[in-house]
């Protein structure tokens, strides 16, 4: 990848996957420094090219939140990881401009590509695809619950925080239009407070992750029975509650059962990030001392850990 070529809209990049396999992600739109991205169908062994068989095909795969099947689209941020490979740019087609998103998959990683790798190891080899991710899951479990922190640092003022949030605005459909002013209002700030501000927000979804609030969550809630419940929804779902403001959150917060029911706000935890890229015009890096990552809160989850 020629770092100094800009990103632009068609690009074509080959991802390096499992078992010595290559994928390939298509840019569908741009905003500011992020990127709408989709996954194609393409997966072999060879490093594709833009006639490859796949590369034009947008992978279809089932949603986690409602269990239809549908194109593959996720927003990240950041510039494009030094393991990929640029393999051409091709035009959108009709049917590909204009294409939304409310899936944000966090820092652009050389993984971006990884779902289409999990849907061939479901279709050749499920039995053993379904070990795999259980291991997965579970090695990953524990190093969070070995690891995790409960002590917060320095955090915002507490009424300004809940200003903040109050900015969201609701009326607006798509996600990043609605944390919108909440950005710019913070990238007034200095750097330290909007640090201060991500240390707040991760603290106050720490406190909301306990088991009795898993279970409330809707559908994928959590059950020792219940094999669906997924740590990462749960995580958007708690963003949602700290998303309606001070009055849901404590409210939930002290009674498990007001829990927000199957609904999620996963670009709530881009709001530091994209505060101090404008602030600064460089990426936030800024570890939590609590940290909001589900079974982190060691007492909330006593009875499982």
């Amino acid at each position: 990848m020629n770092s100094k070529r800009t990103v632009q809209v068609g690009d074509i990049f080959a991802t390096p996957l499992p078992m010595n396999k290559y994928g390939a992600v298509k840019v569908m739109n741009i905003i500011n420094h992020s990127y709408l991205l989709s996954i194609t169908s393409y997966i072999g062994e060879q490093i594709p090219t833009i006639e490859s068989k796949g590369i034009h095909h947008i992978l279809i795969t089932e949603s986690i939140a409602d269990g239809v099947e549908k194109p593959l689209f996720e927003w990240t941020n950041g510039r494009v990881p030094r393991e990929l490979i640029f393999i051409g740019n091709v035009s959108l087609t009709a049917d590909e401009i204009g294409v939304e998103s409310n899936i944000y998959a966090g820092e652009w990683t050389k993984e971006c590509g990884i779902d289409v790798y999990y849907k061939w190891r479901e279709e050749t080899d499920p039995i053993g695809f379904e070990l795999e991710m259980k291991s997965q899951i579970e090695e990953a479990d524990a190093y969070a619950r070995k690891h995790s922190v409960s002590k917060p640092k320095k955090m915002m003022d507490d009424q300004l925080f809940w200003e903040i949030i109050s900015l969201l605005d609701w009326r607006k459909e798509d996600e990043k239009e609605i944390i919108e002013a909440a950005v710019k209002e913070l990238s007034t700030f200095t750097a330290w407070k909007i640090r201060h501000f991500e240390e707040t927000l991760s603290y106050k979804l720490f406190l909301l992750d306990t088991e009795e609030h898993a279970k409330e969550m809707g559908e994928y809630r959590f059950s020792q029975q219940d094999q669906h419940f997924s740590p990462d929804l749960f995580l958007y779902a708690r963003c949602a509650v700290v998303a309606r403001g001070k009055e849901v959150f404590e409210d939930v917060l002290s009674n498990p059962s007001k829990m927000i029911k199957d609904t999620e706000f996963e670009t709530l935890l881009s709001l530091s990030s994209e505060a101090y890229y404008l602030k600064m015009g460089k990426e936030f890096e800024y570890e939590s001392g609590c940290s909001y990552e589900t079974f982190s809160n060691k007492e909330g989850w006593s009875n499982n850990l």
